[in-house]
């Protein structure tokens, strides 16, 4: 009802500011986009500004409604506002709205990376990032065939070919069959820590495929303990041991807290924000993070918003974990009006986000992590092993 009421408010005084300030409107308008509120009236609000303020662009309105449209299972729509954005300003949303529909519609998010591919103005290396998006939705409608080629147009042409790269070229080229090839690299991948639950299934199909007589569960096993084994040892060799700094953030109730409040406590920080397409896809990892420690009192997370690019930060980032059913412990980083700066970020010198911190009970730093930390599962067992040495 709050949320509603915020909608309604904000409308009205746009209405009421309209004859005297028109930007002012306009600007009241354009927040109460990111609303919780009915889809029906976002698109009316937007083709109202569209017909108003033909030269503006609206882009970035247009993927708020995109996005929610995913959230809402409604593909239709959200390839039809896609459509609207830029072609140009297309390759940044592309693959946040691809994957949220390959959760539900896979034809509808083959459309649209088939579509992406044909754009003409896209570069080289947007097109290689596209044939690698394309290769994950051809692979989950189980067309092994139309995958592996376009993972292999990437991977041959990819001036630098990553680890992760290299796994899903070899995990595709084992899906066409192709397994005393595929298998040695397949074995890397685990022994690197970059194997999916995926990509541990093919290893196990190819070893019985490659030795029939041998058993692949106890091949698996074997790979898994030895990776976890030096990937502890490494993992405890990066700990550091650095003050943290004294840093204060209000929760979404206004409630402030600090680094004293957590004394004796884990902490796992996660400084995020709404515009930033690696912290949103760090966030199913993160979720399952909390789900797995929510009876333990020991640990603490704080999902910190910071550098926040909009007049309404703290409805974006509650909106945002709203729409995707995310149930994050919130924390807000706002910009100094004095200083211009978000104090919590710049407290902990960091220079990109996502970036993690876990922090021990006498408030040392233990470890920091800047980046996308993928996959999901290795991502959860990473930051366990982390809780576990800081404690």
């Amino acid at each position: 009802m709050k949320k509603i009421f915020l909608f309604f408010t904000l409308i009205v005084i746009g209405s009421s500011l309209y004859a005297q300030k028109p930007q002012l409107a306009y600007k009241a308008s354009l927040d109460s986009m990111k609303l919780f509120i009915d889809l029906s009236e976002k698109e009316n609000i937007l083709n109202r500004l569209v017909i108003a303020h033909p030269n503006e662009s609206f882009d970035q309105y247009r993927a708020i409604l995109v996005d929610n449209f995913v959230v809402a299972k409604n593909s239709a729509k959200a390839l039809y506002y896609f459509n609207q954005i830029q072609e140009t300003a297309r390759i940044m949303y592309v693959e946040n709205v691809a994957t949220g529909l390959m959760a539900y519609d896979l034809k509808a998010a083959e459309t649209l990376v088939k579509q992406e591919l044909n754009n003409s103005t896209n570069a080289k290396e947007e097109r290689l990032y596209l044939l690698q998006l394309y290769s994950q939705v051809a692979d989950k409608l189980g067309d092994h065939e139309k995958a592996f080629a376009a993972i292999k147009e990437c991977y041959e042409q990819a001036n630098k070919k990553t680890a992760g790269l290299t796994a899903q070229y070899f995990y595709l080229m084992s899906k066409t069959g192709r397994y005393q090839e595929a298998l040695p690299e397949l074995e890397k991948a685990v022994l690197l820590g970059l194997a999916s639950d995926s990509l541990k299934i093919e290893l196990k199909n190819a070893y019985s495929k490659v030795y029939p007589n041998e058993d692949s569960n106890a091949y698996l096993n074997k790979l898994t303990t030895q990776f976890e084994s030096k990937y502890k040892a490494e993992l405890a060799a990066k700990m550091i041991s650095e003050q943290a700094p004294e840093f204060k953030v209000r929760d979404i109730n206004g409630k402030e807290v600090s680094l004293s409040d957590f004394k004796g406590k884990t902490i796992v920080i996660d400084f995020w924000a709404t515009w930033c397409g690696p912290c949103k896809k760090s966030l199913p990892a993160m979720q399952m993070m909390v789900n797995k420690y929510k009876n333990d009192p020991t640990v603490k997370f704080l999902f910190i918003h910071t550098w926040e690019t909009s007049s309404t930060p703290k409805s974006d980032a509650v909106n945002y974990l709203l729409t995707h059913n995310f149930d994050l412990p919130l924390y807000m980083d706002l910009k100094d009006s004095n200083t211009k700066t978000n104090p919590a970020v710049t407290a902990f010198n960091v220079s990109g986000i996502p970036t993690k911190f876990i922090i021990d009970g006498h408030g040392k730093i233990r470890f920091r992590e800047m980046g996308l930390l993928m996959p999901n599962d290795f991502a959860v067992k990473q930051l366990s092993a982390m809780i576990d040495l800081s404690r």
